[in-house]
């Protein structure tokens, strides 16, 4: 599979492939595409929306959202422009009627018609700005990550390939590098699938990417350069937003160390630890202040980001994974159809230069970045597919270079003759299709239900209340329901047990604590009869008893909760089903499987 397009074209092309996706995703991954990036910015941005208690308790920067928050605000904004020019219009339509056809019934019939055009394009615009702004944000910032990762394998090409034997090297072009690395990067089913999405950790691996492309690769002869700055600014404000980012910088920074030691380059050393530190106080200091923008209080989020994940046994909370969880699971998944070539990258030379040093090794470095945070990120208790993603660029240098490696070994081998690989090479392109076929089916089809159903809710004129009985953040929220009309508007909690953090005993406790959601799973009609008045008449009410939630308009469940409970519950109330929406076929979550459904509280005669 062969894709030829000019260096200097391929932002422009990659913009536009990334712009498709994001438009074209209208599924439900995880909570924290909608709750950690794009609520916050939408509270901070129209004054409304749910913060979940990372936010109340100051656990995450506020960086990433801000972005989201620009966009909002410009979206705000072209809005109200929008409207303005339509009402400028509605009048000059009243002043032509009024002055030149007073007495033509029709046309004040039109004036009356287009009294709320104003109002409708102003909605119109600042829904449609709240849906896509973000998509598109996060597609121009893909666009960028990918770049770099093709600048960064044509940056390491001409530092190692093009310095070997010229006999050994023939066959190994720049354009073959780069055509591979942006195959690599394109058809990887990880990223066609996550990196539009609003996650910081597709943000983290987007900024690693080009902070990678900066870093001086050779002993430290670039580290007094304006590159190498900008990859110290860029990867210290990286660890900022994700902590866990430094496993791959300290790992780099050592390496560059011990090679100046190696060369006695003392002075070196200690210009490269003043830039870090320069580099660290700067976006700290940066960092700060947007968080401050934020809380209203100065705060460093990192350091209660590490207490709650490293130092408590809170971490645990959301769930753990055995230790092998990211070497079979999470790699296959993150890397995709080049798994084999990464493996084989581990016990090849890769490249054909001779170095003095291991250390030196450009691609031995990178095996002991990805090496040690695979090792690192296995000991961590909580474990999700994602946490591997700022691996990516180091995923796909390893293989773009071990293919490169094998073809010109089968070249030289084989006399230019038809080989194995060769005949092979006809039939892989079937994997990249395989790998963007399958990434656009979950992106278009699996968990669409969560999507949909706010887009449903949202287009009823008048709603009353809403209420959603399924494990918490199932579901966008304001960020994408973009509505503040509604008297009551809520859904199934899980707070962690925050008390308990620095609690000598908090394994225990936490052993034995249940959040809301828990209570419900555990025992249905227990929980509806405990926490909820009966739904058939008020008069069967406990005199004196307040109740956790009420009845609302419109009660959104999973076909789980509905086929073990709510079905024959609900058969004799003034609730009808209104709507369904397909989400799964299947999914991890039992609870979570299914269709969406809607019903609809009839008001009573």
């Amino acid at each position: 599979m062969t894709i030829r397009v000019p260096l200097n074209q391929l932002f422009k092309c990659l913009l536009v492939v990334r712009c498709s996706q994001a438009i074209l995703t209208k599924t439900f991954f995880q909570a924290d595409e909608f709750w950690q990036a794009l609520e916050p910015a939408h509270y901070m941005a129209f004054g409304y929306g749910e913060l979940t208690w990372e936010w109340t308790f100051g656990l995450r920067s506020y960086a990433f959202p801000l972005i989201f928050q620009i966009g909002y605000t410009f979206v705000k904004y072209a809005a109200r422009v929008s409207e303005l020019i339509v009402l400028t219009a509605v009048h000059w339509v009243i002043l032509f009627v009024t002055y030149f056809t007073p007495n033509y019934e029709i046309g004040w019939e039109m004036v009356k018609e287009m009294q709320s055009f104003p109002s409708e394009i102003r909605e119109f615009v600042e829904y449609q700005g709240v849906i896509y702004v973000p998509k598109l944000t996060m597609a121009l910032f893909a666009a960028i990550g990918e770049y770099h990762i093709i600048l960064l394998a044509d940056k390491l090409y001409k530092m190692t390939m093009e310095k070997g034997d010229d006999s050994k090297d023939s066959h190994m072009t720049r354009s073959k590098v780069i055509n591979f690395a942006l195959i690599a990067t394109v058809t990887n089913f990880f990223n066609c699938f996550v990196i539009t999405r609003t996650f910081v950790n597709s943000f983290e691996m987007i900024l690693t990417s080009v902070a990678l492309y900066y870093w001086d690769w050779t002993t430290g002869e670039n580290i007094d350069s304006t590159d190498f700055m900008k990859s110290l600014l860029i990867g210290t404000f990286t660890v900022l937003q994700r902590p866990t980012n430094g496993f791959i910088w300290l790992v780099l920074g050592s390496f560059m160390i011990l090679n100046l030691v190696r060369l006695n380059r003392w002075w070196k050393i200690v210009r490269l630890l003043a830039k870090v530190a320069v580099s660290m106080a700067t976006t700290t200091a940066v960092n700060i202040c947007i968080d401050y923008y934020f809380y209203g209080y100065i705060t460093i989020p990192i350091l209660k980001f590490v207490k709650f994940n490293w130092t408590s046994s809170l971490s645990s909370f959301y769930g753990t994974a055995p230790w092998h969880f990211h070497l079979f699971q999470s790699l296959p998944i993150v890397v995709g159809y080049t798994l084999p070539l990464l493996v084989h990258s581990f016990f090849s030379p890769i490249t054909t230069k001779k170095y003095t040093s291991l250390s030196t090794n450009q691609f031995f470095q990178m095996k002991i970045v990805v090496f040690l945070n695979i090792i690192l990120y296995s000991l961590i208790p909580h474990k999700e597919f994602r946490f591997l993603y700022p691996l990516q660029p180091f995923f796909i240098m390893l293989t773009v270079f071990d293919l490169t490696w094998i073809l010109q070994k089968e070249d030289l081998s084989s006399g230019n003759s038809g080989s194995t690989v060769k005949i092979l090479s006809k039939f892989l392109w079937i994997l990249p299709v395989v790998s963007i076929a399958g990434s656009l089916l979950l992106s278009t089809f699996h968990e669409s239900g969560s999507i949909a159903v706010m887009d449903y809710l949202r287009s009823i004129k008048s709603i009353d209340s809403i209420g959603f009985i399924m494990p918490c953040h199932s579901t966008p929220w304001q960020s994408h329901f973009h509505r503040n009309d509604i008297k009551s508007m809520w859904a199934i909690t899980c707070t962690p047990p925050l008390h308990i953090l620095g609690d000598a005993d908090a394994s225990e406790k936490l052993q034995s604590y249940m959040d809301e959601s828990d209570y419900l799973y555990d025992d249905i009609p227990k929980f509806i009869y405990r926490n909820f008045p009966p739904v058939f008449r008020r008069s069967l009410r406990t005199p004196g008893k307040e109740y956790t939630h009420e009845w609302p308009e419109y009660l959104v469940i999973f076909d789980h909760l509905d086929s073990e409970f709510m079905n024959n519950y609900l058969s004799d109330s003034m609730y009808i089903e209104e709507a369904r929406f397909f989400n799964t076929l299947a999914h991890w979550d039992n609870r979570r499987s299914g269709d969406i459904i809607v019903y609809h509280k009839m008001p009573s005669h």
